[in-house]
């Protein structure tokens, strides 16, 4: 799968890819990060992008999904977009 496939899998082919190692939490978010840099631009769809703390939470995420026995949310490692309206601490 390349990366523009992984921007648009939907989360239920996401979190079987993960299950079966053939993709990590921080190769979708890399993949993501990257269209965002590059359609943003024109799009303007992002006001604030938090680049440093995905990776991070995606490393944690990946890190989970290899230990074993570790008790995984449905959704783990799927990444998500905010509203600009939600409020989020810490973040601009």
């Amino acid at each position: 799968m390349n990366e523009e496939e992984l921007c648009f899998a939907p989360a239920s082919e996401l979190v079987s890819l993960y299950r079966r190692r053939k993709v990590s939490p921080l190769e979708v978010v890399r993949a993501v990060l990257e269209r965002i840099e590059t359609v943003n631009p024109r799009l303007n769809a992002y006001c604030t992008v938090a680049g440093e703390q995905a990776v991070a939470a995606a490393r944690k995420a990946t890190a989970a999904i290899g230990k074993k026995g570790a008790r995984l949310g449905p959704l783990h490692g799927v990444p998500v977009s905010i509203k600009d309206l939600t409020p989020t601490k810490g973040i601009r």
